[in-house]
């Protein structure tokens, strides 16, 4: 097997693993949405989204990058807790 394949393998455990990670932090969502439901609280709040991307350790990532990641992942956090 040649290198360029080895690596593309490594990727293909990565990206697997980061579909894992996205699933576990929507059950999370989940277990929040009814958390807030109870408190009577809204769905969204910036200063946490602003927490959570303010900590980010972004190493060799672009903040832009990340950011629109995390608005991405954000976005679809707040349509599944207003289900």
């Amino acid at each position: 097997m040649n290198q360029i394949e080895e690596l593309r393998k490594e990727i293909d455990a990565v990206d697997s693993e980061i579909l894992r990670q996205l699933n576990k932090r929507i059950e999370l969502v989940f277990k929040i949405r009814d958390c807030k439901r109870q408190g009577n609280l809204p769905v969204e709040d910036i200063t946490r989204e602003e927490d959570i991307i303010s900590n980010l350790e972004l190493d060799k990532l672009d903040e832009s990058f990340v950011r629109d990641i995390y608005k991405t992942i954000f976005d679809h956090s707040k349509s599944k807790q207003t289900q």
